[in-house]
């Protein structure tokens, strides 16, 4: 019989044992600021960009309640908040919120950010609690402290009190989150217990327009700006990129990236790309790493900095190429779109518009340009395809038809109205009557013809429909009406005007029905949402344009002097158009123009021409001047030299190209 070895009880730990082992629990922390934290637990290292330093100071300091940062995107925002919750963590626990713009990017920050910041710091994640349910994705539980990310839904701020928030990317946040207030407010509420403890973290890109959103909210504290040193006169500057930044605004992409330098706007010094980092590095030894109060007298309790985009991570050169490229993309499609997306994410501040302050386009200015020896209904030289667009009236069907040609010229060919069925007498009803919409069908075989005279025309290549609102249902079924007559579904197309003036130009279509399992039928009506707002500014700036070319709208002789004032029927308010005068048919006609070849598979973003179709291409016009000439009359040699035929050439046979669905229209 085995005998089991017999095991010694160990000892009762004595109390000198006992405190030695709770030493560390018991030992005083040693007092450290947010940056040193970072440096020391995290690699943060200061000397990349050293203004980072004293915003991750400021979040921890006890006097400073509000913390804002402004500035580009990519410029280490999210590295000062994520040192401020690893120092919450593991050297000063109190609980966070942290605010996100939506579900997607707060569980796309929690998962890209939050989770390898914990993993990758040993003493954060040596805080996290051993239980099953701690390390969850949106609710982190460490030892005195818990960690929410959330997004701005009102029920997500309600029952967390905590004295401690991050709103990041603010201006992204809607300013009245579901009628109960502004992020801010909804925060603040949060805190209200923490009084004189509490701290909050707003950061973000620009977006709201002047003196709103991050603006509003760094302008309200001490509105501190970086003035670093010039490495050649020595003296503080206050650097800002839009009017330092220097470049060849008139050469291509390459071009610009090679000649950008900055100038001092102390002395006028030349500063080269290279001296970028001599810029920054003058702020380490800066007072408050060279931040300057505008604000000096609001004190520190709400301390807001704005980083102008000289001074984060893009090379001078990359800013010059992305400046140009915007530039470009005024000149040749006049959307101020990607001018604002590179003020407001790579220069760090508010994009004020170029119609700002403008006076609206005036009509008889527009009656000036109207282009003599050209009538409407013909088609001059230039267009490349033609479209038709048509507003829906109670009582009539508004239209006009315009020409497309290369960089986004537009030319306004016709302009009618049909209020009577084919027989002349019945007046239209379209919004009562689904029958009434059978008048529009006679625009697919319509024909323009060429203004120079050879009798060729040309038939539009789809007729675009306003399918908003109450007549959307009798838009679908036009489409079915039109596609029952034998008509491409292609050639239709139904728009629709969306409410947001942050939406895409043309969102995907919509399919109206839907499968027995779910799902769109991709053979069904489809409605295309447009962003008004922003074609319509695209519009306006085409008005304006005063030589014809890139980006021009042309008027015909006989334009009649109320079309061209319903082209001045709406003016541009705090960033969106509203009407002015009643009539303004015109005006959206031409909006209905640009959006239609937008659309799949037409133009699209595409600024050439080569994607339209054989069947619907206007043809170039015939020189008429030439073919006026009186014929030569041949000389006596010529006309005794016999005559010598040419060799016939073989005939190649070419292989046959698919026309695709445009080759199968029916018209």
């Amino acid at each position: 019989m085995l005998h089991q070895p017999v095991r010694a009880i160990p000892p009762f730990e004595d109390g000198a044992a006992l405190i030695r082992r709770a030493a560390k629990l018991m030992r005083p922390k040693e007092n450290l600021s947010v940056s040193q934290w970072a440096q020391r637990f995290q690699g943060y290292d200061p000397e990349v960009l050293p203004w980072q330093a004293e915003v991750m100071d400021a979040l921890g300091a006890p006097e400073t309640a509000e913390v804002g940062l402004q500035g580009p995107v990519q410029a280490g925002k999210s590295e000062i908040g994520l040192a401020w919750i690893g120092w919450s963590i593991e050297h000063d626990p109190a609980d966070m919120l942290v605010c996100q713009p939506d579900k997607a990017m707060a569980q796309d920050f929690v998962v890209r950010r939050v989770g390898p910041m914990i993993a990758g710091t040993k003493e954060v994640k040596a805080e996290l609690l051993p239980a099953a349910n701690a390390d969850n994705t949106f609710l982190k539980q460490f030892r005195g402290m818990l960690l929410t990310t959330i997004w701005p839904v009102a029920a997500q701020f309600r029952a967390r009190p905590v004295p401690r928030g991050w709103l990041d990317d603010f201006d992204q946040i809607d300013d009245d989150i579901e009628g109960q207030g502004s992020a801010i407010a909804l925060l603040e509420g949060r805190a209200t217990a923490f009084e004189g403890r509490e701290t909050k973290f707003v950061s973000s890109s620009p977006n709201k327009g002047e003196g709103k959103g991050i603006e509003g909210f760094c302008a309200g504290g001490s509105d501190e700006h970086l003035q670093p040193a010039c490495p050649s006169c020595g003296e503080r500057i206050a650097i800002d990129m839009m009017r330092d930044l220097r470049f060849d605004h008139a050469a291509g992409l390459d071009e610009a990236e090679r000649s950008v330098f900055v100038e001092c706007p102390a002395n006028g010094c030349i500063l080269e790309p290279g001296d970028k980092r001599k810029l920054i590095d003058s702020l380490s030894h800066l007072p408050n790493h060279g931040f300057v109060a505008r604000n000096p007298g609001a004190g520190k309790r709400r301390r807001g900095f704005s980083v102008d985009g000289l001074l984060a991570f893009t090379s001078w050169g990359k800013l010059a190429r992305q400046w140009r490229e915007a530039e470009i993309a005024w000149e040749t499609m006049q959307d101020e779109a990607p001018m604002r997306t590179f003020v407001n994410t790579k220069a760090g501040k508010n994009y004020r518009s170029k119609f700002s302050g403008e006076k609206p386009v005036d009509t008889a200015d527009l009656l000036g340009r109207r282009e003599k020896g050209w009538k409407a209904g013909t088609v001059p030289a230039g267009p490349k395809v033609i479209v038709v667009t048509v507003d829906v009236q109670h009582n009539r069907f508004e239209c006009a038809a315009v020409g497309h040609g290369a960089n986004r010229e537009l030319w306004l060919m016709d302009r009618w109205s049909i209020d009577t069925l084919a027989d002349g007498l019945t007046t239209l009803q379209p919004l009562k009557y689904r029958e009434h919409w059978a008048a529009l069908l006679p625009l697919f075989s319509r024909r323009w013809k060429l203004a120079d005279g050879s009798g060729r025309d040309v038939p539009a290549l789809t007729v675009a429909i306003d399918a908003r609102g109450g007549e959307s249902d009798l838009a679908l079924g036009f489409w079915h009406m039109c596609v029952a007559a034998g008509i491409h579904p292609n050639r239709v197309t139904l728009l629709q005007g969306g409410n947001s003036a942050k939406a895409p130009q043309i969102s995907p279509a919509r399919r109206s029905d839907q499968k027995h399992k779910g799902g769109q039928k991709r053979n069904s009506p489809g409605v295309w949402t447009i962003n008004t707002h922003w074609l319509k500014n695209i519009i306006d700036a085409m008005l304006r344009r005063e030589k014809p070319g890139p980006g021009y709208i042309h008027l015909p002789q006989n334009l009649a002097e109320q079309h061209a004032d319903e082209l001045t029927a709406e003016q541009l308010v705090k960033g969106k158009w509203e009407k002015i005068r009643a009539r303004n048919e015109t005006w959206d006609l031409l909006v209905y123009a640009l959006a239609a070849i937008l659309r799949r598979p037409f133009a699209q973003s595409r600024l050439d021409m080569r994607w339209v179709p054989a069947d619907f291409r206007v043809p170039d016009p015939i020189r008429i001047e030439q073919a006026a000439e009186e014929p030569v009359e041949p000389t006596v040699d010529e006309v005794a030299k016999p005559l010598t035929p040419a060799p016939r050439r073989a005939a190649v046979k070419r292989p046959q190209r698919s026309a695709g669905w445009m080759g199968r229209l029916k018209r």
